[in-house]
């Protein structure tokens, strides 16, 4: 192998190196995703309140998490006007009070829906309760969840699920050069 060979593989190394200290730096700048992991999952699921079967519906990410609650006829005919909804939560540890949430309410094809978004500050179980109060009518549901992380990847988190990728790059890398130098 001469010298020029030599010279030429350093050159397309340092430039491979450059790229991947770019991308690098690139991926640091995107802002944390928050996309929706998936659907809300069911917590209460058609309990009799008043006139209604009522279903909550939860999607609990640390940081703001969502309610849905679901009220669906339980029998054909009017249906009574439905006052107020909110959502109460509290840790299960004690260590916060509870605090209520005003749910406001959504476009249903059937009967009701509301929607309330809470404040969860850590990763721990929850006691949830929904208060209603209808014309003549109230009701209380009550249940637990975990409030669980949002699955937004941080920068740091995007650079250290690479590092095998990049471990496996270099290596290939290596051969390549190794072989270069046999020939």
């Amino acid at each position: 192998m001469g010298f020029t060979d030599y010279n030429i593989s350093q050159t397309w190394l340092k430039k491979l190196w450059h790229i991947l200290l770019l991308t690098l730096c690139m991926l640091m700048l995107i802002p944390d995703g928050r996309a929706h992991e998936g659907p809300p999952f069911a917590i209460i699921v058609d309990e009799e309140v008043g006139p209604y079967l009522v279903s909550v519906w939860t999607d609990p990410d640390i940081g703001i998490g969502t309610f849905y609650i679901i009220f669906d006829p339980k029998n054909d005919g009017e249906l009574p006007d439905i006052n107020s909804v909110e959502v109460g939560v509290k840790p299960t540890s004690g260590r916060l009070d509870e605090v209520l949430y005003t749910a406001e309410t959504q476009r249903s094809r059937n009967g009701a829906r509301y929607y309330s978004e809470v404040q969860f500050d850590k990763g721990e179980m929850w006691k949830v309760r929904v208060l209603i109060e209808g014309n003549g009518w109230d009701g209380e549901l009550t249940s637990e969840v975990e409030a669980t992380p949002d699955g937004g990847v941080g920068p740091i988190a995007v650079v250290i699920y690479a590092l095998p990728f990049i471990g496996i790059g270099i290596i290939w890398i290596r051969v390549i050069i190794r072989r270069r130098e046999n020939e």
